[in-house]
């Protein structure tokens, strides 16, 4: 995955590929690719 920043650069985010994940991992990636808590539980919620 890439984020896409304001100025037109792109930052490549790590995604780990293990069935389960520490908290501390997902906020951090979450955090990097500018998605809320709210937003990932509400897209995380509908799957």
């Amino acid at each position: 995955m890439v984020r896409e920043n304001p100025d037109g650069t792109k930052t490549p985010l790590t995604m780990p590929n293990h069935p389960k994940l520490k908290a501390s991992t997902l906020r951090t990636i979450c955090t990097q690719a500018g998605i809320t808590r709210d937003d990932f539980l509400q897209v995380y919620e509908k799957s």
